[in-house]
C-alpha cells in the first residue's frame, strides 16, 4: 500500500502538477535528528505561496503509515482561498514526517520533526500569536505528542530537544480533528470502535505496533513516555498548563458515525476542557472519521458538509484576534 500511494513529496509534487504549476512546489528540508539519524528528513510543504505573517501548521494523518496525500491537500487549499475572499492571506505549510514498519520511523522521530517544524517557523520570524496548528487522525495525536512536549520536555532530551516559545507568548491556536489519541486498546473508552465497524477507521493493528516500540525501545522508561503516544492515557492533568504557557485556544472535531468517538470525547472532557477555558468539542451528526477532508476524496468542495464552514470560521477568527 505504501508503494502503490507513494511518499509525501511524490503526492505533493502530483498534486503542485494539478493544482498550483503556477508556483511549483516549495519545498523546505528540515534537519535530521543528528544523535540517531533515525527516519527521513521531515520536510515541509507550502500550499500556495510561502506566507509567514499568518500561518497554519498542517500535520497530515495516516495512521503512522501514510504520508499526506492529495485529498488532505486539496482540502487546505480549498480553506486557503476561502479565507483569501475574506481578505486573509494565510500560509499553509505541511509537515511529511517518518512514517511506516521501518524501525527507524518509530517513535518519537515524528515528535522530534514535528518539534523542528515549529522551531523553523519561529525562526524565520513568525510570531506564536499569528501560528495555529491543525492535524487529522495520526496528525492530531502527533499533535498532542507536540503539546505534551511543550508542557511536559520530552524526558530524553537527546532524541527530542526542548521547544520553548518566547517568554510570554502562546499559540494563537489548535485544532484537532478526529484525533487518534487512544492507539493501543481502543475498546476501552467505549463500544464505538466495535460497533460503529462502517466507519472508514480500522487503526487497531497499527496503532498497537505504533505503542509495543516504546516498550521495546524503552523498557525503563516507558511508563513516562506512553503519556506523549497515547494522551488518552495520560494522568487527568497532564494538560492542566496549556492555558497558561502554550496556546489561546483549542478546537476538537469528531463524527458521531466514528470508531474513536468514544476516545475522543474522554480525551476531551478529562485531559483538557477542565483545564482550558475556551476549548471546543464537535461532534458531527453522521459524520465519520476526518469527514471534511473525505470529501475532497471525490470532489473539489465540501458535499453539503455543515462541519466545514464552521471550522473554517473559528480558524479565521483566530487569526482576526
Amino acid at each position: 500500500m505504501q508503494y502503490l500511494v507513494g511518499n509525501g513529496l511524490h503526492q505533493y509534487q502530483r498534486w503542485v502538477k494539478k493544482y498550483q504549476p503556477e508556483l511549483g512546489a516549495l519545498v523546505e528540508e528540515l534537519p535530521l535528528d543528528s544523535d540517531r539519524a533515525r527516519g527521513e528528513r521531515g520536510r515541509l510543504f507550502w500550499i500556495g505561496p510561502k506566507r509567514t505573517e499568518k500561518v497554519l501548521l498542517y500535520l497530515p494523518g495516516g495512521a503512522y503509515m501514510f504520508q499526506v496525500t492529495e485529498m488532505m491537500l486539496k482540502f487546505w487549499r480549498y480553506a486557503q482561498v476561502e479565507w483569501e475572499r475574506q481578505g486573509l492571506a494565510i500560509g499553509i505549510v505541511v509537515l511529511s514526517y517518518s512514517v511506516g514498519s521501518d524501525p527507524n520511523a518509530a517513535f518519537p522521530v515524528q515528535l522530534f520533526q514535528a518539534t523542528q517544524a515549529l522551531k523553523y517557523l519561529l525562526s524565520i520570524g513568525c510570531n506564536p500569536s499569528n501560528i495555529q496548528i491543525t492535524g487529522d487522525s495520526a496528525g492530531g495525536n502527533l499533535m498532542t505528542q507536540l503539546l505534551s512536549h511543550m508542557v511536559h520536555p520530552f524526558p530524553l532530551p537527546s532524541l527530542v530537544p526542548p521547544l520553548n516559545l518566547p517568554p510570554g507568548s502562546r499559540l494563537r491556536g489548535v485544532y484537532m480533528m478526529s484525533p487518534w489519541v487512544g492507539l493501543s486498546n481502543p475498546d476501552q473508552w467505549g463500544p464505538t470502535f466495535r460497533i460503529k465497524h462502517y466507519d472508514v477507521t480500522n487503526i487497531r493493528e497499527p496503532g498497537g505496533q505504533y505503542v509495543d516500540t516504546i516498550f521495546i525501545d524503552f523498557p525503563d522508561k516507558h511508563s513516562q513516555i506512553v503519556p506523549y503516544a497515547e494522551s488518552v492515557s495520560a494522568p487527568d492533568d497532564w494538560f492542566s498548563d496549556l492555558q497558561n504557557s502554550v496556546v489561546d485556544r483549542i478546537l476538537v472535531t469528531a463524527g458521531k458515525e466514528e470508531r474513536l468517538l468514544d476516545q475522543i470525547q474522554v480525551f476531551f472532557k478529562r485531559k483538557i476542557k477542565p483545564y482550558h477555558s475556551d476549548a471546543v468539542l464537535l461532534v458531527q451528526d453522521g459524520g465519520i472519521h476526518d469527514d471534511m477532508i473525505m470529501d475532497f476524496a471525490v470532489a473539489n468542495a465540501p458535499l453539503g458538509n455543515e462541519l466545514t464552514p464552521v471550522v473554517l470560521e473559528w480558524i479565521a477568527k483566530g487569526f482576526r484576534m
